[in-house]
């Protein structure tokens, strides 16, 4: 399922050129993540399974820039998974104009309470249908080369 949430820009969002700094971004994108997980009722869920999903990468592709008062329309949902890890799918559009701000790709794993690597297993998914329903692919993250 796709979530939406709006924020809207204030000052202290922008840096000196008048626009969202890029490092801005990434904590928009997040508080997104963290309302997708909330209105999905899925953090005690998961937690409750011993299992707490981390970031290992984020990769923005930035488009536009969005000023004070640019309310951001942030899209948030479950692209793939493999056995080891997910990515979850992100836009943020500038509501006004319809046009992508920000596009965004963040890959997760989980661990368990002891902070070790565990794999996404019945337990979770039975708890979050759309990781369940996500494209599963053959290799994610972990498995390729270093």
């Amino acid at each position: 399922m796709k979530s939406t949430t709006e924020i809207t820009i204030r000052n202290y969002h922008i840096d000196h050129f008048g626009h969202v700094n890029h490092a801005r971004y990434v904590e928009l994108l997040e508080e997104a993540r963290w309302r997708y997980l909330e209105e999905n009722d899925l953090l005690e869920s998961i937690h409750r399974v011993g299992a707490f999903h981390v970031v290992v990468k984020i990769a923005v592709q930035y488009r536009q820039g969005a000023r004070i008062g640019d309310v951001l329309q942030i899209e948030t949902q479950i692209d793939s998974r493999s056995k080891h890890s997910f990515c979850v799918g992100q836009t943020a559009y500038i509501k006004a104009s319809g046009k992508a701000a920000v596009e965004a790709t963040i890959t997760n794993v989980f661990v368990d309470g002891k902070g070790h690597p565990r794999p996404i297993e019945t337990d979770v998914l039975s708890i979050w249908p759309d990781l369940a329903a996500a494209v599963q692919l053959e290799t994610g993250f972990e498995d390729r080369p270093r």
